[in-house]
C-alpha cells in the first residue's frame, strides 16, 4: 500500500506543470530614499532602442531605498527582456538634467558603467534574478 501511495505522489509531481520563473530585479546603488525607481521592461528591440515606453511590456514604480531594493514581475516568464530604470527623486516622472549634467540616476540591464549603452541583445535578460546598478551623474 505504501509503495502505491509513493508512486501516486511521484506521478502527481511529474504530471503537474512546472511553474515558470518570473523576472526578478535587484536594483543597487540607490543613493537615497527620495521618490521612486521607475522601471520599464521591453520585450522588443525596436521599442527598447527608441525608448518607446508605450510599447513596453511592463512598468513599475518602486519606492526608493538607500543601497538596494528588489521588484518582481511575476507575469514576465518568457523573455528576453531589456530593462531601463531611473531614480525619480523629485517625483516629476522625468529624468532631470541641468544642462548636460544628469541629476538623477539611471540604470540599464547589461550596463556595467555609466558610459555603457547596450543594444537590445547586450541588455537582454531572461526570467530569473537580474541585478541592475543605478548610475548618477557626476
Amino acid at each position: 500500500m505504501t509503495r502505491f501511495l509513493t508512486l501516486a505522489a511521484v506521478l502527481t509531481v511529474l504530471s503537474s506543470p512546472a511553474s515558470a520563473e518570473d523576472l526578478r530585479l535587484t536594483i543597487d546603488g540607490i543613493r537615497n530614499s527620495q521618490g521612486n525607481i521607475l522601471i520599464a521592461v521591453f520585450s522588443e528591440a525596436k521599442a527598447y532602442e527608441t525608448l518607446d515606453f508605450w510599447q513596453a511590456e511592463a512598468f513599475a514604480a518602486v519606492p526608493a531605498r538607500p543601497g538596494s531594493t528588489a521588484h518582481a514581475f511575476p507575469e514576465l516568464t518568457a523573455g528576453p527582456y531589456a530593462v531601463v530604470l531611473f531614480h525619480d527623486e523629485n517625483g516629476d516622472e522625468d529624468l532631470n538634467f541641468n544642462g548636460d549634467k544628469q541629476l538623477e540616476g539611471i540604470g540599464v540591464s547589461g550596463a556595467s558603467s555609466p558610459q555603457d549603452e547596450p543594444g537590445f541583445a547586450e541588455a537582454s535578460v531572461g526570467p530569473g534574478n537580474t541585478t541592475i546598478h543605478v548610475f548618477y551623474g557626476g
